[in-house]
């Protein structure tokens, strides 16, 4: 799950049938490191694509504002 506020990824634990486990705590990933997190997808190969919403309608927009991330947990 991503978190615009939060700046940051969560990740929750899940049993096989997608359901979310009341035992064990979500685990934060990359907090603040890319500002305001907006979009988590599953990519075709296995990875992660999460996308960055930090001009948002605020601001002026700069290079490198919003992203499309790829990250790899399989490492």
């Amino acid at each position: 799950m991503a978190g615009l506020r939060g700046e940051r990824l969560w990740q929750i634990p899940l049993v096989e049938s997608g359901t979310v486990v009341t035992t064990g705590e979500p685990v934060a990933h990359l907090a603040g490191d890319h500002g305001r997190l907006r979009t988590v997808q599953t990519a075709p190969d296995g990875s992660l694509w999460v996308t960055t919403s930090n001009t948002d309608g605020r601001g002026s927009v700069r290079d490198g504002d919003d992203r499309i991330l790829r990250l790899d947990f399989t490492d």
